[in-house]
């Protein structure tokens, strides 16, 4: 891929517009009306515009850390009501709160040795 085929793959995934990103990569306004769609079909060219467009999308995300801070900050000088939503999600995404599951199990074990004596148990167990 050459320089210009570069900045052009940069300038489209900034815009999204064949023609125009083609003109301000340098090709001519004539070759751009009727060719550029044909630069976004080159295999190299459509990778590195998919690579720039993952990188963008990535940047985008917030980390953990950062909506962290950001809810921190609301928890800091928020409403109230913010405030306590704040720190209520700040305390599930950091473990403060554990959760408790009870459980009844009341369920019937079929045994068919329950009546039977240790010494009758020991007469099985060696046959």
């Amino acid at each position: 891929m050459n320089e210009r085929q570069k900045k052009f793959a940069e300038y489209y995934a900034q815009s999204g517009n064949a023609e125009q990103a083609a003109i301000e990569a340098g090709y001519s306004a004539k070759y751009a009306r009727g060719n550029a769609h044909k630069l976004v079909a080159i295999s190299c060219i459509a990778q590195y515009i998919r690579e720039l467009t993952e990188k963008a999308q990535d940047e985008r995300i917030m980390t953990a850390r950062e909506r962290q801070a950001v809810l921190s900050d609301i928890a800091r000088s928020g409403e109230d009501q913010d405030r306590i939503r704040a720190i209520d999600t700040l305390n599930k995404m950091t473990g403060e709160y554990v959760t408790k599951i009870e459980g009844n199990v009341n369920a019937e074990v079929n045994n068919p040795f329950k009546d039977l004596t240790t010494e009758e148990l020991r007469k099985l167990a060696d046959g």
